[in-house]
């Protein structure tokens, strides 16, 4: 993926991705069939039973997200080399916890980036990728580090790389409570 002259500075890239999935998860919610309980914002009581739910405020629940959600998954690396992919991952991590999000993301670089090929037929991008992770898969930890930026960076295919990512949650979803699939494989495509 390549960063273009025009990319967002990682914390512009924060404030579109946080406000897509506020405009997902909406006000106060308590759904008795959602395992997440109580959530306001997407903010469960189940993830924070120190915070009053009801109670809680767009700003702070921003807060959250840009510490637990954008930071501490290392998702501002990766806005600034693939922001569209910062953003989806963000999303995918506020619906299904960050450590699962990225590793959708990295499953989808192993799909679309690092397969095999003889050196005779691989191009400079795949050489490249083939050097960094030494002729391996990238490794599917739940991390975002210098590797899976490095080869995010150097693989050429945007298009393929979003629709892996959304295939991998999609797998996901489809062994979940049937009554949230329409919801979130919509919200998938936005």
């Amino acid at each position: 993926m390549q960063q273009h002259e025009t990319s967002p500075k990682p914390d512009a890239v924060f404030d579109i991705a946080v406000n897509i999935t506020l405009d997902h998860e909406k006000g106060y919610v308590f759904d008795p069939e959602d395992p997440g309980g109580e959530t306001k914002y997407g903010i469960s009581k189940r993830s924070y039973p120190n915070i009053e739910i009801s109670g809680l405020d767009r700003v702070l629940a921003k807060r959250i997200y840009y510490q637990d959600f954008w930071k501490k998954p290392k998702l501002h690396l990766l806005a600034a080399t693939a922001p569209d992919l910062a953003i989806k991952v963000f999303d995918l991590g506020v619906n299904c916890g960050s450590r699962t999000a990225v590793r959708f993301l990295q499953r989808a670089v192993n799909t679309v980036c690092t397969g095999m090929v003889p050196p005779r037929r691989a191009a400079r991008w795949r050489q490249k990728i083939a050097k960094i992770i030494t002729n391996k898969p990238l490794a599917v930890d739940g991390f975002i580090g210098p590797v899976t930026i490095s080869v995010i960076h150097a693989c050429p295919y945007d298009e393929a790389l979003m629709s892996a990512l959304k295939g991998e949650a999609y797998a996901h979803y489809k062994n979940l409570n049937p009554l949230y699939i329409p919801g979130w494989l919509t919200r998938l495509e936005t």
